[in-house]
């Protein structure tokens, strides 16, 4: 942790934790658009999963879509309809340190909030149980989220 934050800027910073919820502009989408994102990894390296508003026909046709998990706008408040965490690919595309710099210069409007136990639990079996995901990815996103839910520990 940076030693020239302020008390309150390590507050807000110690909300991007796993199963934060951020929603930030993505130039690597199709088109290149602000997205909701969910925390999946922090060590060895920040891991993101795309929240959707639907399951995309390529994972349906695909048999992929039991990976993607409903995400209940009911239960989360920072969206507007139910959407969907895609547990079928992680992605690197954020600079940890930049992203916690972030998220204290605008933390309205990057962070959204958390997942709940439920989802990210839901989570974690979807990303555990998939088979097409990277090895390496799947392995650091299940260790991050049995952290964050101490509950989940198993044997990989």
């Amino acid at each position: 942790m940076p030693t020239n934050e302020t008390p309150f800027a390590q507050l807000i910073a110690n909300n991007l934790r796993v199963g934060s919820v951020i929603y930030k502009f993505c130039d690597f989408t199709t088109p290149p658009k602000n997205k909701f994102m969910v925390v999946a990894s922090l060590d060895p390296r920040l891991l993101i999963l795309m929240i959707n508003s639907e399951v995309n026909q390529f994972y349906i046709e695909r048999g992929l879509d039991h990976f993607h998990v409903l995400v209940p706008f009911t239960d989360h408040d920072f969206l507007t309809h139910d959407s969907y965490t895609n547990c079928v690919e992680a992605h690197t595309a954020f600079d940890y340190s930049q992203m916690r710099q972030e998220v204290i210069n605008n933390y309205n409007d990057i962070f959204k909030g958390w997942l709940t136990d439920e989802c990210l639990e839901s989570v974690y079996h979807a990303v555990k149980n998939n088979t097409v995901i990277r090895r390496g990815h799947q392995k650091e996103i299940i260790t991050s989220i049995e952290q964050q839910l101490p509950h989940l520990h198993s044997a990989y």
